[in-house]
């Protein structure tokens, strides 16, 4: 042990001598709530600050909603055109949604890329029927954009039926060959 400590240890009593003065514990416990409620401040301007955030969030979406972004407007589809083009519509549709569960049906999991392509295929048909849907808009009951749609109807129906057939004959290629593999092994 060195000088010093030694010293401190028998002269302990000497440096107990001071005590703090009077009122020296309520004073320290008056100065803790205080610190307290600075927390509980801290917590209310960030509540607040929270509050304004969300609402300046809000307001953004509700502007570029109503003023920034292009208004959505409902095109008038082949059936606004006349009550005859209405059930010749729903023929139409009701084919490409039959054709398309076909489709689904028969593209398995080994078909992604062809499913892929399908489906952009029928995008880039959708992008066109849309611009068809403007035309109309553009011109009411002008013969050659209804005849345009109906046309645009009966083509994707074709191409549908074509994809189709092609998965169909890839299916019985694949199923020759799985059977062929069998008699061989056998």
């Amino acid at each position: 042990m060195s000088n010093i400590e030694e010293y401190i240890k028998k002269n302990r009593a000497a440096f107990d001598s001071e005590e703090p003065r009077a009122g020296h514990e309520a004073r320290f416990l008056e100065k803790l709530p205080r610190q307290k409620n600075r927390t509980v401040i801290y917590l209310r301007y960030a509540a607040a600050a929270a509050v304004i955030a969300f609402l300046v969030t809000l307001s953004g979406l509700y502007i570029h909603d109503n003023w920034i972004a292009e208004p959505t407007q409902k095109l008038p589809t082949l059936a606004d055109a006349g009550p005859k083009y209405a059930e010749a519509e729903a023929y139409f549709v009701s084919t490409i949604q039959h054709q398309r569960n076909t489709i689904d049906k028969l593209s398995g999991d080994n078909m992604q890329a062809e499913k892929a392509q399908m489906e952009k295929d029928l995008k880039e048909m959708d992008k066109l029927y849309k611009q068809l849907q403007k035309d109309l808009d553009a011109n009411p009951g002008d013969p050659r954009v209804i005849n345009a749609m109906i046309k645009h109807y009966q083509t994707r129906i074709n191409v549908m039926k074509q994809i189709v057939e092609q998965l169909q004959e890839a299916k019985r290629i694949k199923s020759h060959k799985t059977q062929n593999h069998e008699k061989v092994s056998l």
